[in-house]
């Protein structure tokens, strides 16, 4: 298969050759390299700074480029359920926001407290007495409890409450935010 790129690759490159002539092995890795790597860097210009996403449960890492978002497979990966392993369709726009605040307040680093939550484990956190609603947007894939370090809960709840994006939760003692995009609310937590 790679194979068959490079030849495609050295044929576009290059019409005017004829089909019997021979392109040499130094040749091939040349034109191999030249299109993987992709545009280089316009001079002149700031690459966009990345906001490193951290998930205090999995202890994953997700570096995001603004300017060329990971692939929802991968977020919706990054924010699997910790207890289950189990992975859903997270939104879309939940990425999007957590990165804007990371912008708003200056920071390269987001810790996430929790993404999405099997309804098993959100059912079993409610027996145990724990703050969960009963039919959370957690369950649902729409959903993110983060913090910033960079700025207080209070200043990141809020900016979250001004995105108008859904519900948000300030959750002091915990400190930290949860933002969610279904219909637009208000609440505090512990």
């Amino acid at each position: 298969m790679k194979r068959a790129v490079v030849a495609a690759l050295l044929l576009a490159a290059a019409p005017a050759l004829a089909d019997d002539t021979y392109v040499s092995k130094k040749d091939r890795e040349r034109a191999a390299k030249s299109t993987s790597h992709g545009a280089p860097p316009v001079p002149g210009k700031k690459p966009a700074k990345l906001v490193n996403l951290y998930n205090q449960h999995t202890h994953d890492w997700l570096a995001v480029d603004p300017l060329a978002p990971p692939s929802l497979g991968e977020i919706d990966l990054f924010l699997r359920d910790h207890f289950t392993n189990e992975t859903t369709k997270m939104d879309p726009k939940l990425i999007p926001a957590v990165v804007e605040a990371a912008k708003q307040f200056k920071s390269d680093f987001v810790s996430v407290v929790s993404g999405f939550r099997h309804p098993k484990y959100n059912l079993m956190l409610r027996k145990k007495g724990h703050q969960v609603a009963r039919d959370s947007q957690h369950t649902h894939g729409n959903a993110i409890d983060f913090q910033i370090p960079t700025c207080s809960t209070k200043k990141l709840h809020a900016w979250a409450k001004a995105q108008k994006l859904g519900g948000v939760g300030l959750y002091l003692n915990s400190a930290f935010v949860h933002i969610d995009t279904g219909p637009i609310r208000y609440w505090s937590g512990d």
